[in-house]
């Protein structure tokens, strides 16, 4: 058993990181500020360097690593640049976009895959999740949205909010998109729903964006479809089963957020411990204080811990795919909703407590730690399902169905 990454895949995190380093971490701050989203120099930047075609296989423009290796990739990826970008405005803005783009390599056509996977490896092209509504994001049994079949098409009609990327499906243009759920058939419950990839230049498609508290370098806002007409080769999997393709995705999204925590989580310790070193109360360093250095090697070893767990979800997704039935639908759920459900949190306080090591140094922007802090918050009240969501689902598939919140 060896938990160390092959000698390709810390070749490849060492070469990213020092890429990272050098023209993203000083930026950062100006992504952050910044109306425009993410420059495009940065994403040309990364897709030279593979970050966007982790998920991809070469034939269509990506990364020529083994398919089973895929998820570990991307987990490097996303944790590498949230070091760099602790407002989590890019890595937020390439998990959707290699994660999602992973699931259309899985269940889409050939002409989708063919239209969408090689300008998201070149990265030119934002993919994203497009299943909350007014109403909620949790419940996603109950949604409004409908696309009932109609000839060569989906005409979809109803209304998601709190979606990541309406200005960049705009930046980009066609066919940037997102993997969106609707109910095909309306009167079949859950039963009667379609995962299918719209495109944001269909006609009959309108957004909106919100003020968000932060990654503001990367949009988020809602979409309102009149009579939205999606070609049907655009249908993520079969008709009809769309829910299960969808939760299939938000497995595969929820490592790599978790990767987006943790990266974020690491560079703030580290920010800590440099500045503990330096700053002198009573005569000497604060990190001789054992209020401070107790509580650092707290986070250490929740970091360690949740770290190691991360790469073992990573690994059984990408091997699951590759080997299907290696591991069950519950046994990866368990280990995947851990990460999710706590690594958000984790980050956030690491960066709470770093801010309050730095004093009133730590409540200015002269620190990135607040950019952390106003990041990471996202995905504590729910982007890719919320931290009870996760509970209960490890509940469901830990306990069994006496412990299951989703059933009545």
């Amino acid at each position: 058993m060896d938990f160390r990454f092959t000698p390709e895949q810390e070749l490849y995190r060492q070469s990213i990181r020092q890429w990272l380093e050098t023209n993203l971490w000083p930026r950062a701050r100006g992504i952050d500020e910044a109306e425009d989203g993410i420059p495009t120099d940065i994403t040309e930047g990364m897709a030279s360097m593979g970050m966007f075609g982790t998920t991809i296989p070469e034939r269509f423009g990506g990364l020529d690593i083994p398919d089973e290796e895929r998820m570990v990739y991307a987990m490097i990826t996303i944790f590498e640049i949230a070091r760099a970008d602790m407002s989590m405005s890019t890595p937020v803005y390439t998990l959707l976009t290699i994660g999602w783009a992973y699931i259309i390599n899985k269940y889409g056509t050939q002409q989708l895959k063919e239209l969408v996977l090689p300008k998201v490896a070149e990265g030119k092209c934002f993919c994203g999740i497009n299943t909350t509504e007014p109403g909620g994001g949790s419940d996603l049994a109950n949604i409004t949205t409908i696309a009932p079949p109609e000839g060569d098409y989906y005409v979809f009609s109803g209304e998601k909010a709190y979606i990541s990327g309406p200005k960049e499906c705009a930046k980009w243009g066609y066919p940037s998109g997102h993997c969106t759920l609707a109910k095909t058939d309306p009167n079949a419950g859950y039963k009667g729903m379609s995962f299918i990839y719209v495109p944001r230049d269909t006609e009959g498609i309108t957004d909106h964006v919100y003020k968000d508290m932060g990654r503001m370098g990367l949009s988020t806002g809602g979409f309102i479809y009149k009579g939205a007409k999606v070609p049907k080769w655009c249908l993520l999997g079969e008709e009809g089963k769309g829910f299960y393709v969808n939760m299939d995705g938000f497995n595969a999204a929820r490592i790599i957020v978790a990767a987006a925590c943790l990266g974020g989580a690491e560079k703030s310790l580290e920010l800590s411990r440099d500045y503990c070193k330096q700053r002198v109360l009573f005569g000497k360093p604060i990190s001789k204080a054992e209020r401070i250095s107790f509580e650092m090697a707290d986070d250490w070893m929740q970091l360690d811990m949740l770290k190691l767990n991360l790469t073992r979800a990573a690994w059984m997704y990408g091997y699951n795919d590759v080997n299907p039935g290696t591991f069950s639908r519950a046994e990866l759920n368990k280990v995947v909703s851990t990460c999710k459900c706590l690594s958000p949190t984790l980050g956030h306080d690491i960066a709470r407590h770093g801010m309050i090591y730095h004093g009133g140094f730590g409540y200015t922007k002269d620190t990135p730690l607040e950019m952390m802090l106003r990041g990471v918050m996202s995905y504590e009240v729910g982007a890719e399902g919320g931290l009870n969501i996760m509970r209960g689902i490890i509940c469901r598939d830990e306990f069994g169905d006496e412990y299951n919140p989703f059933k009545d």
